[in-house]
């Protein structure tokens, strides 16, 4: 106990001296200009559902009904998280994306919406072309061009796809048991596991390390998907909490096959993130097949209203013991109560101690 409140007062002390040298660090830019602030790679990420604080932990869908003008996100992250994109499709190729030869129609599909959906969002970024039936998509902020529906063009659809977009993409379809599986997927930005490992699993099979998934929402999770229409698109928020090792490059931060949590994370609160995944469904009207996004974003504490900050330790004292395991939370426990405590003061004099925030 005298530890755990010891190194929370340490926390707080190097956080405060770090928010200092964050607070008074010169500016890197003047103010921007009004064509600057119009353009779609200039925009903060679409926001993630606000964290809840519950204080008692249930594993639910949590679905609502999908922004559909939102369906695909744009934001000042794009340029250089598509270089990671290119990154890992050009050097990790095989880990990243996989397509099922039975998927091939979706994926063309899946393009196609991809595409037009994005030209009609962002016309001054994406502009479709048509010439002798041939149709090419032009990224104005990559120089980058595609063909999209000529199967003799030298690219998978799905990579396509996510090379324009900032989602990672998969295609589920359901199997002769009834159950869907995963048929075709560009999951560039993974969480503790790779497409080449998990390519043809069942959606039961890939949560199976989830604590309580199978018994408290699998048999719901699939009779969703089998209702699922293409004019009921819906969508969800995850989160994760994770930490990273000092002057770690954008890519090794994305790109966690392994999983989120290092044994000796770096000490400054630059290292401990909080990782929110946007999740989407929707059916594709041809195939039928079930398009699923997940848009990753990053953030530091510092970048949190205090509200959330405080929502989510109320939600990590929650988490039952297996679900905490899980999550690491033994490896980052103490170091994000200190955080939370300098940036919300009110929780040191809430009548809960550290120990007993993050270990009922």
């Amino acid at each position: 106990m005298v530890y755990s409140v010891s190194f929370v007062a340490f926390t707080i002390v190097g956080v405060l001296f770090q928010w200092l040298l964050k607070l008074f660090r010169p500016s890197q830019g003047g103010v921007p200009e009004k064509s600057k602030v119009q353009d779609a790679t200039h925009k903060a990420p679409y926001p993630c559902n606000a964290i809840k604080g519950n204080q008692k932990f249930r594993i639910t869908m949590g679905l609502r009904r999908l922004d559909e003008r939102n369906w695909l996100t744009v934001d000042k992250n794009y340029l250089k998280e598509h270089d990671v994109r290119i990154s890992l499709l050009q050097n990790q190729r095989s880990q990243v994306i996989q397509c099922l030869p039975e998927s091939k129609i979706a994926c063309a599909e899946a393009l196609e919406v991809v595409a037009e959906f994005l030209c009609e969002r962002f016309p001054d970024m994406f502009r479709m072309k048509e010439a002798a039936g041939v149709k090419t998509i032009y990224n104005s902020k990559t120089g980058e061009s595609f063909v999209i529906g000529d199967e003799n063009s030298g690219i998978d659809p799905l990579e396509t796809a996510v090379r324009l977009a900032m989602e990672d993409l998969s295609i589920l379809m359901k199997n002769e048991e009834g159950e869907y599986y995963l048929a075709a997927s560009a999951t560039l930005f993974p969480v503790g596991w790779t497409v080449q490992d998990r390519i043809g699993w069942t959606i039961s099979q890939m949560h199976g390390p989830v604590p309580e998934w199978k018994d408290k929402i699998g048999h719901s999770v699939n009779k969703f998907f089998c209702r699922l229409t293409p004019e009921s698109p819906m969508e969800r928020s995850n989160y994760f909490l994770e930490t990273k090792e000092p002057d770690e490059d954008l890519g090794d931060t994305l790109f966690r096959p392994l999983g989120l949590n290092e044994d000796q994370p770096g000490l400054s609160i630059e290292d401990i993130l909080l990782r929110q995944e946007r999740q989407t469904f929707r059916r594709l009207p041809r195939t039928g097949a079930l398009i699923f996004s997940v848009k990753t974003t990053l953030n530091t504490f510092d970048e949190l209203p205090v509200e959330q900050l405080q929502a989510l330790a109320t939600e990590i004292r929650s988490w039952p013991e297996d679900m905490a395991k899980y999550k690491g939370r033994d490896i980052w426990g103490q170091r994000i109560f200190g955080i939370i405590a300098f940036f919300s003061p009110s929780f040191l004099f809430s009548g809960v101690s550290a120990f007993d925030l993050l270990w009922p």
